[in-house]
């Protein structure tokens, strides 16, 4: 989209055909974080995503656009820091989860984490961790609510200190909840070293392929999945309380299918970080099927679909992005659809459980 004067009427990198992260740092995204003017881009964010998707993209297109429009506002947000502290540049900013993935949708938050050089001061490290993520929260990236970001000290570290960190919260299902390891095995360097969180990731990989009961236990984070429908084929939802009758596509559905996505993955260390470029190499592997793996495809990019819908709602709305659905309100083909995905899901789910393709 642009203006009369031909320029696009939205900051950021320029979205090519064949879209990936941006090639260099955007320099009106630098001016507005030098400037602390970055509160325009919520509803800049909000527009591209309409735009994308008036424009037919998939949701899988839309989403990788979406992560990488983030990723150039956080550089953005880094480079107007590191003028200030060169010393950022040395360290390792690392995007976990969703971000990682290239999966993030309207109101995905903050979940971030940095390799410290050495010799930085803990008085700089602290103020300067504070500052960032204050500064993207402005630009419409919100605080995550679990504390994973660089503002917790239990976020930072050195590359030694996030290997011991990682592996520990790996092997000892005691020491983290059970959503850590679909966030930690997930992620990748945004500015500074990138290197260094490559080289962390292959060995946090490693660790994991070559220990049996670590990938037993990332399994066993799927035994307490529960379809969410009844032998009668009638979606299970919320009973009471103001969602009364809606169900978590995100937390009941769609974390199931990437948490098993990644499981294969790792096992056979196929190389994909998106979920859906790793269903595709799971079926070219010959882990699914080639029709179990277009279910699973269809059921991703209709929930992703819909968790961007809603979370374009309620930014017009002015409240906060959920993952809930009320299957009553859909329309016919829209439930059948929704029944789809999750039967595609638990399949897989199963799967794994049960050691198939292990």
């Amino acid at each position: 989209m642009s203006d009369e004067s031909g320029h696009s009427r939205f900051p950021g990198p320029k979205f090519e055909a064949v879209f990936g992260a941006p090639a260099g740092l955007d320099r009106e995204l630098l001016r507005m974080a030098r400037d602390g003017k970055l509160a325009g881009l919520r509803s800049t964010r909000r527009d591209l995503v309409q735009d994308w998707l008036d424009t037919g993209l998939s949701a899988e297109q839309t989403c990788k656009r979406l992560s990488a429009y983030n990723r150039s506002v956080i550089q953005a947000v880094l480079e107007a820091h590191a003028q200030d502290a060169p010393w950022l540049r040395r360290c390792t900013f690392l995007e976990f989860g969703s971000g990682g993935r290239d999966e993030q949708v309207i109101g995905s938050d903050q979940d971030n984490g940095m390799i410290v050089a050495e010799g930085v001061d803990p008085d700089d490290l602290e103020d300067v961790a504070q500052s960032i993520v204050v500064a993207l929260d402005g630009a419409g990236i919100p605080l995550c609510d679990g504390g994973v970001m660089v503002s917790n000290g239990q976020w930072r570290g050195s590359y030694d200190d996030w290997l011991l960190r990682l592996t520990g919260w790996l092997s000892n299902p005691a020491e983290k909840g059970a959503w850590q390891s679909g966030l930690i095995l997930d992620f990748r360097g945004l500015f500074g070293s990138p290197e260094e969180a490559d080289k962390l990731r292959e060995r946090l990989w490693e660790y994991v392929r070559t220990k049996p009961i670590v990938l037993s236990l990332l399994i066993g984070e799927l035994t307490d999945y529960r379809l969410p429908l009844t032998i009668f084929g009638a979606f299970i939802t919320e009973r009471s309380g103001p969602w009364q009758g809606h169900l978590n596509i995100k937390n009941s559905v769609l974390a199931h299918l990437t948490n098993s996505a990644r499981i294969l993955t790792l096992k056979y260390n196929l190389g994909p970080s998106n979920t859906c470029d790793r269903v595709r190499a799971m079926a070219e592997a010959g882990h699914v099927s080639a029709d179990h793996g277009q279910r699973l495809l269809a059921a991703w990019e209709y929930l992703q679909r819909k968790r961007l819908e809603i979370g374009l709602a309620c930014e017009a709305e002015g409240v906060r992005p959920h993952s809930l659905v009320n299957p009553a309100a859909l329309d016919a083909g829209e439930r059948a659809r929704l029944k789809a995905a999750i039967q595609s899901t638990e399949k897989l789910v199963r799967l794994v459980q049960a050691g198939a393709g292990l």
